[in-house]
This record gives structure tokens, sequence and C-alpha cells, in this order.
């Protein structure tokens, strides 16, 4: 009997040192060569803030959640019942139905603070003078402030957030940072700070979830099947559906090549984290499935970014845009429906993770990378109840 259970031991972990070195093979071969488009790095960003106005970085690390220091803040909008006054409902604040949050700038007071290893502020200026939405004209506070990027949370008061049905914990930053929001937005707002919480990813976006696996390459589903291979299903903070997004600049000349005059569209207005540019052609990204960068980073690319009305802002007013660039969705919209989940939307972008050994590691700009995975048709959208999200702005 013990001989027989000795056996099968051995057996076992014979099994797992072949898928192992199985493994090992795939990746030499897999770095040995690109499969795809040459690709360099152009410009990266964070957004410490979410729906406010990014910031670029030379430099940006990986974290367990996307680059670190990105979107770990969210504004709250407070809903009261009109009976007793208390909070029914904390509404994150979304760009693609609050455009007058594009006139909120971000920066910080020292950049390399992202990784953790210095301490820095966050620093949002209000550019809304003298615009539709200076609600409180002559207004006593300074419109700049500031607040740590990092910020201790003890006794502060934590609640219940939902992001496109995904939930986590958050911590309220006090009253004197609510009431410099409220005062520009107009209406009452709470700043969210993620802390150590995180959501889940729904539908199977997350490559190393059970559905995303089922979805993977074949040696992918078996090292996701191997103890100590595998990895923990990828989470969230407030980041909308994936650690990143990643555009090509091919893609953004084409969307410009729609406009009227010598118009040309802004890049950032689509808040990417990483543009590339070598591609082949305009978005030929839609069949991306993987980008391997000169560091050794392999970042899986498992769904298309649809588009909001996000798009369409100028940046100077807070409103959709007056000339042909507010009219931008609808002209995408004509041709780049081209997700079977998201029918009712425009695609641009794809959407990506890192995890595992990326996690420390730098993307900069100038960084080389190559399409090492093309997948043979376009993936599925299949996040829940999302697949109208955006398509009109609330009034």
């Amino acid at each position: 009997m013990m001989d027989l259970s000795q056996n099968a031991l051995h057996m076992w972990w014979w099994c797992l040192a072949a898928i192992a070195f199985a493994l090992l093979i795939w990746t030499v071969r897999l770095r040995a060569g690109p499969k795809g488009d040459s690709l360099e790095i152009t410009q990266l960003y964070v957004y410490p803030v979410k729906g406010l106005r990014g910031m670029s970085l030379k430099t940006a690390h990986v974290g367990r959640y996307g680059f670190q220091g990105d979107r770990i803040f969210s504004l709250q909008r407070i809903h009261r019942s009109q009976e007793d006054d208390t909070i029914t409902r904390y509404e994150t604040l979304l760009i693609g139905y609050y455009l007058q949050l594009s006139l909120f700038l971000v920066s910080l007071d020292n950049k390399r603070a992202c990784d953790k290893s210095q301490a820095a502020d966050v620093v949002v200026q209000w550019k809304g003078r003298c615009t539709d939405f200076d609600k409180k004209k002559g207004a006593i506070s300074e419109d700049t402030t500031r607040f740590p990027l990092y910020p201790a949370t003890s006794g502060c008061i934590s609640f219940e957030i939902d992001l496109h049905g995904s939930a986590a914990t958050a911590f309220d930053m006090g009253d004197e940072l609510a009431e410099w929001f409220t005062e520009r937005l107009g209406f009452e707002t709470r700043l969210a700070y993620i802390g150590d919480g995180s959501r889940p990813v729904l539908g199977t976006l997350a490559p190393n979830s059970r559905g995303g696996l089922r979805k993977a390459r074949l040696l992918n589903r078996i090292r996701g099947a191997v103890p100590f291979l595998g990895h923990s299903p990828e989470r969230l903070v407030f980041n909308d559906l994936a650690h990143y997004l990643v555009v090509t600049e091919e893609s953004n000349q084409d969307v410009s090549s729609r406009f009227t005059g010598d118009l040309e569209m802004d890049i950032t207005k689509f808040r990417p984290n990483m543009v590339v540019k070598g591609s082949s052609g305009p978005y030929v990204e839609d069949f991306w499935g993987e980008l391997t960068f000169a560091n050794g980073v392999q970042m899986p690319l498992t769904t298309n970014c649809y588009r909001c009305q996000s798009i369409t802002v100028d940046f100077n007013t807070g409103k959709t845009a007056s000339d042909d660039r507010g009219l931008v969705w609808k002209k995408i919209n004509k041709d780049r429906r081209v997700d079977a989940g998201a029918k009712y939307s425009p695609v641009f972008g794809r959407y990506g993770w890192c995890f595992g050994s990326a996690m420390g590691k730098t993307f900069e700009v100038g960084q080389n990378a190559f399409v090492s995975q093309v997948n043979t048709k376009r993936t599925k959208f299949d996040w829940p109840h999302l697949t109208s999200f955006g398509v009109n702005q609330k009034t």
C-alpha cells in the first residue's frame, strides 16, 4: 500500500516537473522572436483620482492593480432621502456622465512617489472659473487643494461603494476636501480612498479568473491548474474594468482624419495608461492578445474598450466640444461597433493586465515591445449589465 502511494506521488511530481519544463520552453520560444508588430511606448499616464484629468509619466511602476498610484481615489456624489435626509446612495462620478470633471487637473509634487518609495501629495487644480460650472463666483477657498497620495486611514469613516456592479469598501477623506469638491461641482460630493481594498473583476476579463483561463491558450490553462504555478484572479481598485488601457497612435490618427479642417483628436481624451506606436495600421490592435516588453513583462490583452461620451469633451469648457470634435463619438460609431458584446458603442483600445513576476517592474517612455499573441477573431465583451453604458450622457 505504501509502495503504491509513493509511486503515485513520484508520478505526480514527475508530471508537475514535465509541465514546468514545457512552460519554460514555451516562454523561451515566445521571447525568441516577435509574432506581430514591433512597438514603442510613447506616452504613459496615471489618474490618481478617477474621472479627473490624468498626469503623464516618463516611468511607471507595475502594481497589483495597475500602475501604482492609478485610480486609488474617486469622487462620490451623495444622494439623500427627501424624507429624513439620510444617505441613500453613493454614486461614483464617471467623466462620461459628468464631463465637467475634465476641469480638474491632477499632478503630484513628487512623481517618483508613484512607486510608494517616497511621500507625495496629490495636487488638484480646478480650471472652471468663468465657465458655466462656476457655481459659486467669488468663492473664498483657493482653486487648488492637496492631499497625501497614500493617506492614513485610521479614524476615517468607511462605506461601501459600487462601480459597475463591483463592490468595495472605501474611506472618506474628510469634510474639508468634501466641501472643496462640493463647492466646485455644485452638488454634495465626498472624496473616497480605496486604501488596501479592491474590487472583483466580473465576466471573464481577468486572465487568471476561472472564466478567463477557459478562454486562454492551452499552456496558460495548464499553468493555472497547477497550484504553485497559477496566479490568483486579478482584482481592481477604482479603475473601470481592467488594470491598463493600451491605445495606438495609428488608430488615433485615423480618428483625426475624420474631422473637418486641421482638427486633431487629443489622444488623452481616450484616457489611456499606455500609448504605443508602430502598429501596422489603425485598429489592428482589436486582434492583439498579448504584448511582450523589452523588460520581459508580458501583458495579456483580454477585451476591447468601448467608448462613452467622455471623448467628446472640450477641456476648456467641461462640456461637449462645439466643433467637429464634439461629434467624434458619432463619427467612430459608424464603423467601430465591432464588439458583439457591446454592440451599441464604438471600440477604441484594448484592456490589459500584469501579474506575477511583473510586479514591481517598470515601463518607460521609449521602451520597445512586440505583439506576442494575435487572436484570429475579436474578443467579446462580457462584463454583466454594461453593454449600453455611456451611449448617452446624463442630463
